[in-house]
């Protein structure tokens, strides 16, 4: 059986007040996280959060909700952007030809046949 691992919430106050130690008071970050019980990590991740905030670099929730629907848009449009590079590929001024190769050796195609200029009744 694995161990379960339980992450702590903490109150907005705390994580505040757990920053204003750091950055108003004068605290290093390991001994106001040692004084408080939590790690170096998690204060050092909190604080950098309120320093974004406060100099404007931080997005709001509506602009990451806005950023992850334009990623979403992007990557469909790329999606698309493929899949009708693949069906250009193989056309000779048609969309969505089918090269036909015969037993031939493979010389019986479209392409072939628009470059040498051949003509075949089929």
């Amino acid at each position: 059986m694995t161990a379960r691992r339980s992450y702590k919430n903490y109150p907005k106050e705390f994580k505040e007040e757990a920053v204003a130690l750091v950055l108003d008071q004068g605290y290093s970050v390991p001994e106001a996280a040692k004084s408080l019980g939590i790690t170096t990590s998690l204060l050092y991740k909190w604080k950098d959060k309120v320093e974004a905030e406060r100099d404007g670099t931080a997005l709001s929730e509506s602009e990451r909700d806005e950023l992850k629907q334009l990623r979403r848009e992007v990557k469909q449009l790329r999606i698309e952007k493929e899949i009708l590079k693949k069906a250009s590929v193989d056309s000779i001024g048609q969309r969505n030809t089918h090269v036909k190769i015969l037993s031939s050796g493979g010389k019986l195609n479209e392409t072939y046949l628009y470059q040498t200029g051949a003509r075949v009744c089929l």
